[in-house]
């Protein structure tokens, strides 16, 4: 059975959520889509994966749900992989501007062409749930950051 550490409250930030099933994936999008845009994203660690000699993880996943934009994003920066950060990618022909995401105040840009539709979003959580913290292969990914085009 899979663990993952999540963080999108600011109780969390002492102490993680732990997530043991993909009905805990839902329910903590469920909280997202309910709360105001300062609080549209989380963080998540799979429990699963082992640390580095500091504690800290090797890996770190981000979604968020923006329910006044009907859309959410994803990132994964995990060293294991090729390319180590990179976000989900929707629509190119929205460019890469930014387009913010926020846990607990603190703001998260991603490009717009990053944003997918929140339904995407839960199955990109949950296969980040059933795998034990591999980056997701239901999307596509593209190279994190921004910039003016």
């Amino acid at each position: 059975m899979h663990r993952i550490a999540a963080v999108y409250r600011r109780e969390h930030l002492e102490n993680s959520q732990i997530l043991a099933t993909s009905e805990d994936v839902d329910e903590m999008i469920n909280i997202l889509l309910g709360s105001d845009i300062t609080e549209c994203a989380a963080q998540m660690y799979s429990l699963d994966r082992p640390r580095l000699p500091s504690r800290i993880f090797d890996h770190s996943f981000i979604i968020g749900v923006r329910k006044d934009r009907g859309v959410g994003v994803a990132s994964s920066a995990d060293g294991e992989c090729e390319e180590s950060n990179v976000v989900s990618v929707g629509n190119r022909e929205l460019g890469r501007g930014p387009v913010y995401y926020c846990q607990n105040g603190s703001s998260f840009g991603f490009p717009l062409f990053s944003e997918i539709p929140i339904e995407k979003v839960r199955e990109v959580a949950k296969e980040f749930f059933a795998t034990g913290g591999m980056r997701p292969t239901c999307i596509d990914w593209d190279v994190a950051g921004y910039h003016d085009e």
